[in-house]
């Protein structure tokens, strides 16, 4: 009852913030402009946007397959699609950013009852790697224009946080990687959450020494996070901001660090603010960088109820 009670309060607590931070925003904006911005889209730039995350979606499918595959959780390609875009329809109707996530990891442990811990552990690993890939590429993002980032106190703040976050990812990462990891955490117990908490640790300890987890993993992971890069110039074209590449890609990191906390829903609100903090400091005006991040989750939104369409006619079912 407790718990039931815990996250009644936690969802509660996110739709007030999130409804909060969009009341803010919308008595901050210029609504006649943002409307005259997004009415004046160049709809080439947007298919583009619509492509990229198309890209995002597709490589997501690729690095899950692979990383089930290490963790030897038999599940097919077609499956792993399934599943893949149903979890995108429920990141969408679920508090947070990683509902779809618990579901994933729900349906396949349903597939693999026998790999429970490894199924799940694999959504873990594809979350560990996004982060990385985020972390890495973002530093190649953001250290070239380290001197140019810290002239602003906005923009130093969030590269300092940048480096912070990078850091305490390493420490996991060490942590997770070590073969003793599992060991440490089950101590003697064969059952509870100590014996599953040790048996993730191991199912992490083989995904990330092995190549195809950890090398091709990240390396999806990285084409990932450039597509995503990709999304956002492109809509940031289309609304006609003139914002060159290299200032808006240094600036999607932070926007990305702040996003990932789970106090809204799906990131809306805090995404908004973040985009006009940061963008703000490269003159571009709110109803521009507004446009910026609602077009490029219209993109992310519009997979998503792809993915709904999928859950409708096919479930998730086993046939």
């Amino acid at each position: 009852m407790k718990e039931i009670t815990k996250a009644w309060l936690g969802w509660t607590g996110r739709v007030l913030f999130t409804a909060g931070a969009v009341w803010f925003l919308a008595n901050k904006l210029n609504w006649r402009e943002f409307g005259q911005i997004v009415w004046g889209a160049d709809g080439l730039w947007v298919g583009i946007a619509f492509l990229a995350y198309g890209c995002v979606v597709i490589v997501s499918i690729v690095r899950w397959h692979l990383l089930l595959e290490v963790a030897g959780v038999a599940v097919g390609w077609g499956r792993t699609a399934q599943l893949s875009l149903a979890g995108l329809f429920f990141n969408s109707v679920l508090p947070g950013v990683m509902g779809g996530d618990v579901m994933r990891a729900y349906w396949a442990a349903k597939d693999a009852p026998l790999a429970r811990p490894a199924a799940v552990v694999s959504i873990l690993m594809e979350r560990v790697l996004g982060l990385t890939a985020t972390v890495t590429v973002g530093a190649a993002l953001i250290l070239p224009h380290w001197n140019d980032l810290m002239m602003h106190p906005v923009t130093r703040a969030g590269a300092y946080a940048f480096l912070v976050v990078a850091g305490i990812l390493f420490v996991l990462l060490t942590i997770l990687a070590h073969p003793a990891s599992g060991r440490i955490l089950s101590g003697k117990s064969q059952v509870g959450w100590r014996k599953a908490a040790g048996e993730g640790a191991e199912a992490c300890h083989v995904c990330l020494t092995h190549p195809v987890g950890a090398g091709v993993g990240l390396l999806l992971s990285v084409l990932a996070q450039l597509a995503l890069v990709g999304l956002f110039y492109s809509v940031s074209r289309a609304v006609g901001t003139g914002l060159e590449f290299w200032p808006l890609a240094s600036v999607l990191p932070m926007v990305a660090m702040v996003t990932v906390l789970p106090i809204t829903w799906n990131g809306l609100g805090l995404r908004e603010a973040a985009f006009v903090t940061f963008l703000g400091t490269l003159s571009i005006a709110a109803p521009q960088a507004v446009a910026i991040s609602l077009g490029g989750f219209a993109m992310i939104l519009a997979w998503n109820l792809l993915g709904g369409v999928v859950y409708l006619v096919a479930g998730v079912g086993r046939k």
